[in-house]
This record gives C-alpha cells, structure tokens and sequence, in this order.
C-alpha cells in the first residue's frame, strides 16, 4: 500500500506525524491512510494494516496526534473518523513508557478527533473515554462514554464541554464514528455505533476561525483500529472567501480614511504568459486595511466564473515586509484557487498596484481610483 507520510514533527511533549488520508466511496471503507512512524522519535509508536483496519498505538507517556495533510477551509466541512478503541477493556490497565524510558500503567485511555490544528501547542480536539460507574458493584455499575471537547493555546488545554453517553455507541472494543462538522461559527459534535447523532454544540471565537489541519488524537496508552476517516469540504468555492463588505460600506470606511493604500483600484493592464497564467477579468478591487496588512476586496470585472463572483468576496491579501512599498501577496484566481508562491505586491507613488507573479512570468497592474 503507498506510503503517503510528508513529514514528522516532534514539538513539545506532543508526537505528531502527518499523512493524508482517502475515502473509497466505491467500496465504502478505510482506503490508503498509511504511515511510517519514526522508530528513532516516536520508540513507542506504531501504525500496522490489520486487514482492511490501520492499527496506531501510543504507548508513549504523551500524546499521539496524527494530522491529514490535507488543508480545510475556515468554515463548512466535516470530519470524520470510524475507528475501534482497543484498550478499552474495564479492569486492564496499558503500559506507556516516558522520555526517560520509565514504564507506567494505565487504566483508562481516550481516542478522537483533532482539528484545528496549527502547532503541537495550538488546537482543538474532541475524545472519547469509557469507564465504569461502580467497576466492582454489578448491581449499580454502568458502563458510560465521555465525550469530551478541549482547546489547546500556546501548549496549555483547557475543557470546553462534556457529554455522557450510555446508548448508541459501543462501549468495549466494538467500532464507533465519531465527527466534527465545522459550519457558520460552529462546530457540531456527533458520535455513533450505527448511525450519527449529534451530542452538542461548541461555538467558534469569531477571530479565530477553525483553519489549517484535522487529525486523530491518541491519548497514552491508546490503541485504535481505524476503518475509515471522511474529509468533505463545502462544494460553494464563494462561501469560504465571502466577507462582511458591501459597497456601501466600503464607501464609507473610504470616506474616513487617509490611507494612500485604502481604496478602490481598477484594471490598468497586464504582462502575462497565458500559457502559464491568464487574465481572469479586468477587475476593479477594493483595497481595506487588516490586523496584517490589507484585504483586496473583489466589487467587479471578472469574465471567467463570472456568476460566482460577487461583490466583497475576497480576492486577496498582501502583507507587510521590511522593504517600503512592497508586500507579500496571497491571490485568490477566477478559479477560487489560491496563488501564494513567490508572489509579492508593489506600490507606485501610490497610484499603481503592481502584483507579481514570477513563477508564471506574469504580472498585474492596477491603478487607484481618485475621489
């Protein structure tokens, strides 16, 4: 089976490995989500193909948390993970072994879903745990499943909310789906044996939206056999640029401002090599201030996806450098791909925008608007 590891980060008291994961629809199973753990960083961590289940186990005294390669969006997508606890037995304890090399045992260990993912020290996860009320007493005892929702920022976690399951979900070594779907401002919780049911609702900060990676967490101790992992991203490319800006009140943010940078620029003409990059549009932007720099901000002109294009998606971004008048430049294309590489912005007397992009051989210039 490929192997499709990138690459292996050890940060802190945190294991993390990367990989990307697939879904066979066809067959509607765990496809090709494999990984090679580093036998050197990670001495007691490993991953197997157990039929048509991938195996990870941690017996390492930290955290184990494998991340998808793949990039989510901010918002509208979901993912998802099936997999069986295979130390989830009530009475057994599991060996983990610390940095030191001293052992240790366990008694109960936690499996579940990472995203947010930014650094070892910085993102979210849900878990889920299985214990017993009364291990001892088979007249009171109940077994029940903890789940569980944390924030993790700058290395310290804090618990967000719980919930407490005694039905419909397995509750030994059996499979269960556990998923985090990401949606205006909210992340919704579901867990299931059979079928999803949604547990509870954590809501987003407003200015820190859920960016970056999703994964599978595993506490010390942990053994899981993963069926399959589902990554769905929202098909509508728009929604995920869409901004608060209209043109009115961009014109008034304009009104107040004395930002030779600020405000609206138009089409001037262009330096291009269509085998390597096309003009998608004689466009006129916006250009709006942010915490790092300024949002260009799309109003019109766009010929290819035109329908799509609409007034205050984002268009762009371009942040400060230590050179006077030039910028960074992140640059959404007509296709809603964004074009990041080697691209930069530079200022004319503050009348012509000129954005390059040296790896296509292209450039773009736009000239402002005067009031």
């Amino acid at each position: 089976m490929k192997n499709l590891l990138t690459f292996v980060l050890v940060l802190s008291s945190v294991f993390i490995l990367s990989a990307r994961s697939h879904y066979n629809t066809i067959h509607n199973h765990f496809a090709s989500l494999t990984a090679r753990l580093d036998q050197t960083l990670l001495r007691h961590a490993h991953s197997r193909i157990d039929g048509e289940q991938l195996v990870f186990s941690n017996g390492n005294a930290s955290p184990l948390i494998v991340c998808d390669t793949t990039l989510v969006p901010d918002q509208g997508y979901q993912y998802l993970v099936r997999a069986a606890s295979m130390t989830n037995h009530a009475g057994r304890t599991y060996s983990i072994t610390d940095l030191k090399g001293k052992k240790s045992r366990v008694s109960t260990t936690a499996w579940g879903i990472v995203f947010d993912w930014r650094d070892s020290l910085n993102y979210r996860r849900v878990e889920l745990s299985c214990d017993n009320s009364n291990l001892y007493d088979d007249l009171t005892d109940k077994r029940q499943m903890h789940v569980k929702a944390y924030r993790c920022l700058v290395g310290k976690e804090s618990l967000l909310d719980s919930w407490t399951l005694n039905h419909g979900v397995d509750l030994d070594d059996g499979l269960n789906t556990l998923s985090v779907a990401v949606n205006d401002g909210q992340v919704h919780v579901s867990v299931g044996k059979n079928e999803l049911v949604q547990v509870g609702t954590l809501m987003l900060d407003t200015d820190e939206p859920c960016t970056t990676l999703a994964g599978v967490y595993l506490s010390p101790g942990a053994e899981i056999a993963i069926e399959r992992t589902v990554l769905t991203t929202d098909s509508n490319a728009s929604r995920r640029i869409a901004t608060t800006w209209t043109r009115e009140s961009l014109d008034q943010h304009f009104a107040l401002s004395d930002d030779p940078i600020e405000g609206y620029w138009q089409y001037q003409d262009r330096d291009m090599e269509d085998r390597w990059l096309r003009l998608g549009g004689r466009y006129t932007v916006a250009v709006v201030s942010s915490d790092k720099g300024y949002d260009i901000i799309y109003v019109s002109g766009a010929q290819v996806n035109a329908p799509q294009w609409r007034e205050g998606l984002l268009k762009g971004h371009i942040s400060k450098t230590i050179f006077d008048g030039h910028y960074d430049l992140e640059w959404i294309d007509a296709t809603f791909q964004p074009i990041v590489q080697d691209a930069y912005a530079a200022f004319e007397n503050d009348v012509l925008m000129t954005l390059n992009f040296p790896v296509y051989k292209s450039q773009l210039r736009l000239s402002k608007v005067l009031k």
